[in-house]
């Protein structure tokens, strides 16, 4: 409908340099720019179960850092469509940085694992024993329990299916860029 603003929602882990660059030009053009992040990978995806971070703004306002209810309002259906989890994070590029964050402890958590995962093999531990002893413990973590390293432990998770579908080294490497960039610059 002419006269109508368009909600634009970008849901790609991107920099946070280019996602306010492109909010500045849809603003400018009277429309709403939303950055929307998600997390839970194609098992997610597939399962309609991802959860989306939201870092949005009304173009008519100054404030930059809390977020615009009635954009969120309006796009959380469409979210909902795909995703059981919709956050509000405040304003432009906070939804960003919310899943930069999360990748940056998710990478951390997934290396120890590995690495604990491994040790424990060497050590003669079966796999699934050791895997259910430490998601009972302090060692447990949501990589552990869904998307273990070795082989057979999570039927779902990638190393199960000969890495199908899985998340990709080269996408880590990006996620752990995007970090240390804005550690860097902040």
């Amino acid at each position: 409908t002419q006269g109508v603003p368009k909600h634009f929602i970008e849901s790609s882990t991107i920099d946070m340099e280019t996602s306010t660059h492109i909010a500045s030009r849809v603003s400018a053009a009277g429309s709403y720019f939303v950055d929307a992040p998600c997390s839970g990978g194609v098992g997610g995806a597939a399962k309609g179960t991802l959860t989306f971070m939201v870092g949005c703004k009304d173009p008519s306002t100054s404030s930059s850092s809390s977020t615009d209810s009635s954009v969120f309002n309006a796009i959380h259906p469409l979210l909902s469509s795909q995703g059981t989890n919709i956050f509000a994070c405040g304003g432009p590029t906070l939804g960003l940085a919310t899943k930069i964050t999360n990748n940056y402890i998710s990478g951390n958590i997934a290396i120890a694992t590995a690495e604990g995962m491994n040790l424990g093999l060497h050590l003669g531990l079966h796999p699934a024993t050791l895997s259910h002893i430490l998601s009972l413990s302090t060692g447990g973590s949501w990589v552990n329990s869904h998307c273990n390293p070795v082989p057979g432990v999570c039927p779902d998770a990638a190393p199960s299916r000969n890495y199908e579908n899985g998340f990709k080294v080269e996408l880590m490497a990006k996620d752990y860029r995007l970090a240390v960039e804005a550690a860097k610059q902040h």
